[in-house]
């Protein structure tokens, strides 16, 4: 007999994450796009998607500790989030009403049929997130609902969400001021003989005495060597020596909605004129693609104005993403070539220009989408500083 537990009438409200009206709105917005889709139910698995229709602080953790997570969202009926019940308490912290727990030895999926079937949707059309599904969890679904309809509705949350709220507006605005006060924490502890983690930790500190409390949403990277760092590997233990070039990149959180800055700093007081002019070059696309960040423009369109620098600079198509999305979720949107995702006010932006000649340099920054144009949110380096 499983053993599934009901946290019913325990949800606190007065400790949740958003107003309750705000998520009453996101409610609302989900289903009139499952209606547009046909869709009778949807399963969210992103934890990110999860924590936007709830409020559930934990679904970070619980979407890759556990074989299921999810919040189940009729068309017609109260949502229901089911998780572990090792997360009873912090379940008591988010908005949707008797969520249901599983002991880790149960069937989670016996438990998702059990919530479908509740509501009258365990044979109908079942909108599932493929993206972010592995192969065997996508199996066992399928298994378990036999007679419903699966049908991938992988970026309608996001799609909703790419029209932050005031309150989600506010939230980047603080996350965008912790990230500048662990940005400049880490340049004023920049010098020769220092080793990359102990200017990690002084970021942290300086973060979370500004007020960030997300342990587990926030990014610190500092890469140094004499060409750039070995980006996403550059070994924290060895000393940064005179004639690195040491690369910040710093995500600041709030409320689970992040900001970013990164910029590449040369230890020592005389970099060579081509580093110069290559971090110049970054400064100028970089200057070049948030002039086209405004409501209405594409993806596209802001790629296509940083390229046009690196083209005419290097006679031939830059080679990456100036930058993508930021808030809640990062990246949903790519700042590349073609792509016609629509900006709209609020949307927050890492415009993030690089080169990796001669040497790895990068200048980056959020922004913020307006009618006319676009808010600074965190203070990109505009000149190629210098650390003694």
């Amino acid at each position: 007999m499983l053993a599934y537990r009901d946290v019913i009438g325990e949800v606190c409200l007065s400790d949740l994450s958003f107003p309750a009206a705000e998520f009453e709105g996101r409610l609302a917005a989900i289903r009139d796009k499952m209606k547009a889709a046909g869709l009778d139910a949807l399963i969210l698995t992103r934890g990110e998607n999860i924590f936007y229709a709830s409020g559930f602080r934990a679904s970070h953790f619980a979407s890759w500790l556990s074989e299921l997570h999810a919040l189940i969202v009729p068309a017609q009926g109260a949502p229901r989030l089911m998780t572990r019940a090792l997360e009873r308490e912090i379940a008591k912290l988010q908005w949707t009403g008797s969520p249901q727990l599983y002991l880790d030895h149960e069937n989670p999926y016996e438990l998702l049929v059990k919530i479908l079937r509740e509501s009258g949707n365990e044979t109908k059309t079942i909108g599932i997130e493929e993206r972010v599904l592995n192969v065997s969890q996508f199996r066992r679904i399928q298994q378990h609902l036999p007679g419903a309809r699966l049908v991938d509705a992988s970026g309608l949350v996001e799609g909703v969400a790419a029209s932050p709220s005031q309150a989600e507006s506010d939230c980047l605005r603080r996350a965008a001021r912790i990230t500048d006060i662990g940005f400049q924490a880490g340049v004023r502890e920049l010098r020769e003989g220092i080793y990359p983690y102990d200017v990690i930790g002084k970021i942290h500190a300086a973060m979370y005495q500004a007020g960030q409390r997300d342990f587990d949403m926030s990014l610190v990277c500092v890469w140094s060597g004499p060409q750039g760092g070995r980006m996403h590997d550059t070994s924290t233990t060895e000393r940064i020596t005179k004639g690195d070039i040491v690369t910040l990149e710093v995500w600041g959180v709030d409320n689970h909605y992040k900001a970013g800055a990164q910029a590449s700093i040369y230890i020592g007081d005389n970099p060579p004129a081509n580093i110069v002019a290559a971090y110049d070059l970054n400064v100028e696309m970089h200057a070049k693609a948030q002039k086209a960040v405004e409501a209405g423009a594409t993806a596209g369109d802001v790629f296509a104005a940083a390229n046009s620098v690196y083209r005419a600079a290097r006679s031939t198509n830059y080679f990456r993403r100036c930058g993508g999305s930021m808030g809640l979720t990062v990246f949903t949107i790519d700042l590349v070539n073609g792509r016609q995702d629509i900006l709209k006010p609020g949307m927050a932006l890492l415009v993030q220009t690089l080169v990796d000649d001669p040497v790895l340099l990068t200048c980056a920054s959020t922004v913020m989408v307006t009618e006319r144009g676009c808010e600074e949110l965190t203070s990109p380096l505009l000149q190629l500083k210098t650390v003694s």
